[in-house]
C-alpha cells in the first residue's frame, strides 16, 4: 500500500465515510493498493494561517499505518502549520480512541451539538506535541 495525494475524485471516500462537506480549498492524501483501491483517507479543510481541520476514514489498520507519517508531516512540516484540529461526533467511541491515540488531545466539548445528548469534541494537535514527524523506521 503507498500514501500519495487524493485526486478530488477520490474526496467521495470521505465524504460518505465521514460525513465531510469539502470547500473548494480541501486537499486529501489517500492509501491506495497496487490496483489503485482506496484504503484510507485523511482531509484537510477549514484551513487558517496556522491550523487545518483534519478529516478521517480507514478501511483498515494498513491504511493507518501507511498513511499516519504522511498525514501529519504535510500540515506541519510541509505548510508549516502550527495546529491540526478535528470535530467528531461524542457518540462515535472508535474515532475518539484513535484519534487520542494518534495524540490529540481534547479542547472542548459542545452539549448537545448533533443533538440531545450528542456532544461535539474539539480535538487539537499541537505540532510540538506531534510524535509522527520524524521518519518512521524500517521493520
Amino acid at each position: 500500500m503507498i500514501a500519495r495525494a487524493a485526486p478530488p475524485e477520490h474526496f467521495q471516500y470521505l465524504v460518505e465515510r465521514a460525513g465531510v462537506y469539502p470547500s473548494p480549498l480541501f486537499k486529501a492524501i489517500e492509501a491506495v493498493d497496487e490496483k489503485g483501491t482506496v484504503h484510507g483517507m485523511f482531509g484537510y479543510d477549514g484551513w487558517t494561517r496556522n491550523a487545518v481541520v483534519m478529516h478521517v476514514a480507514l478501511d483498515s489498520p494498513a491504511a493507518l499505518r501507511t498513511l499516519l507519517y504522511p498525514a501529519f508531516q504535510y500540515p506541519f512540516l510541509q505548510l508549516g502549520l502550527g495546529v491540526a484540529l478535528c470535530a467528531i461526533r461524542g457518540d462515535n467511541a472508535r474515532s475518539i480512541r484513535l484519534t487520542e491515540h494518534v495524540g490529540f488531545r481534547r479542547v472542548c466539548t459542545i452539549r448537545d451539538c448533533f443533538g440531545v445528548g450528542i456532544d461535539l469534541m474539539i480535538y487539537e494537535l499541537r505540532r510540538e506535541n506531534c510524535r509522527w514527524l520524524q521518519t518512521r523506521k524500517a521493520a
